[in-house]
């Protein structure tokens, strides 16, 4: 279920890698959107600032009509609710160190009797470290754990909500060093954890994710940045899809990115970034010839146009995991081809309203599973947004809407579903 606030983005979770999270990752890294915490404007008690700590707490009733991402028939429900999610951050640096901790807890209630359980609950970490060892030298870790019954990944085209708990989990470490004035290094590994309790998603989606990478970056003008980069990635389920001579067949898979791309600063409120090469995938179970080699692109551009306000767009193609593991003959369904296009636009209209916008449209096709699959694609469309008034200092008022349209050419999987937010948020 998402968890839902004005600071954390858990409450549009999209099957298999991302919520807005998903795409709006680190150019270069296969960072995963399972739920973010923003720490924002939190100034340090050792610089004289605000209170390095903040707690807060929303309710929000809801209107959610179809709540189990059923297309439309007999079997879509549909249910009022309210959703109550305290949340508790931390941020501070001490000289070189910089530091940041985050939970939020999120309940929900849905008033209906053909829910499997009225009440769902949600846990997000995120914990962060930064540190100088010297003008050269420099590291960053992260990691960000969820667990939900309504679970994000990368890419995919459905949000879907599931009976038992769902456990996400991406830890992330980088090093940076300046090798020359114009030259420096980063060296990169992300690791990602995905669990589900439901049958019916284990074979396809239970799965260990290990990228690490090297880039090179050089200071082609003082605006201007040149990346060189590697990575490599290893793709490992924890459950057989089924057995061929005794033993079992999973997608295992390993990946290799090449990649360049440009990071530029057109101005100190619009920045821009671009990466673009191949990714190079081998599969262990090959009884198809499904060896591929498939571009790899991510761009994005950032701009800052006022106090408070700002706008994203980008763009990303790359392969990924999905729901889909076999057709009927037990061919295998080995990933997606996907390309995606996001946009994120937050405005602060006055000092007290603010407003936020967001859009995704992706389009994907099936990689394997025979004549019956093989090629055959998904288009998954969302767009949400919503208003937010500063009662007090203290006291927020908020009301959002969101809709999430899946097209499939696969039998049974497209729906639509609307969702309607009104709530109030306490902050201190």
């Amino acid at each position: 279920m998402p968890i839902s606030s004005s600071i954390v983005c858990l409450h549009r979770a999209l099957k298999v890698f991302l919520c807005m999270n998903k795409f709006i990752r680190t150019a270069g890294m296969l960072s995963v959107g399972a739920a973010s915490l923003s720490i924002q404007g939190i100034a340090t008690a050792s610089e004289g600032g605000v209170k390095p700590w903040s707690v807060g707490a929303s309710l929000r009733g809801f209107y959610d009509d179809n709540i189990y991402t059923r297309p439309n028939g007999p079997a879509k429900v549909d249910s009022f609710g309210f959703e109550v999610s305290p949340t508790l951050s931390y941020a501070a640096k001490f000289d070189a160190t910089s530091v940041n901790l985050s939970y939020a807890y999120s309940a929900k209630y849905y008033d209906t009797s053909k829910a499997d359980n009225a009440w769902d609950q949600g846990h997000v970490v995120n914990a962060g470290l930064q540190h100088e060892f010297n003008e050269r030298l420099s590291l960053s870790v992260s990691d960000a754990f969820a667990v939900t019954r309504e679970p994000q990944e990368l890419f995919s085209g459905l949000v879907f909500r599931t009976q038992g708990n769902n456990l996400n989990n991406q830890a992330q470490i980088g090093v940076t060093y300046q090798i020359s004035p114009l030259w420096s290094a980063v060296v990169g590994y992300h690791n990602g954890y995905y669990e589900y309790d439901n049958v019916v998603y284990k074979a396809a989606l239970n799965r260990v994710e290990h990228l690490p990478s090297l880039n090179l970056r050089y200071q082609i003008a003082p605006l201007t940045v040149g990346v060189l980069g590697y990575q490599y990635g290893s793709v490992n389920y924890s459950d057989a899809l089924f057995t061929v001579g005794g033993k079992g067949v999973k997608r295992d898979n390993t990946s290799h990115y090449f990649f360049g791309g440009l990071d530029h600063t057109f101005s100190p409120d619009l920045t821009g970034a671009v990466r673009a090469g191949a990714q190079i995938t081998k599969y262990d179970y090959n009884a198809f010839g499904y060896n591929q080699t498939s571009p790899y692109a991510d761009a994005n551009l950032k701009y800052a146009f006022a106090p408070g306000s700002s706008f994203q767009i980008g763009v990303r193609h790359q392969r990924n995991a999905t729901d889909i593991d076999l057709n009927f003959s037990g061919d295998v369904v080995q990933d997606q081809e996907s390309t995606g296009v996001y946009g994120v636009l937050r405005h602060q209209i006055t000092g007290k309203l603010g407003a936020h916008l967001n859009a995704q449209y992706q389009d994907s096709k099936f990689h394997g599973g025979g004549a019956t699959i093989d090629g055959k694609g998904e288009t998954f469309f969302t767009i949400g947004g919503g208003l937010d008034y500063q009662i007090s200092a203290n006291l927020s008022a908020e009301a959002s809407y969101s809709y999430d349209d899946l097209g499939s050419n696969l039998l049974a999987r497209g729906y639509t579903r609307n969702r309607v937010f009104l709530g109030i948020r306490a902050s201190y």
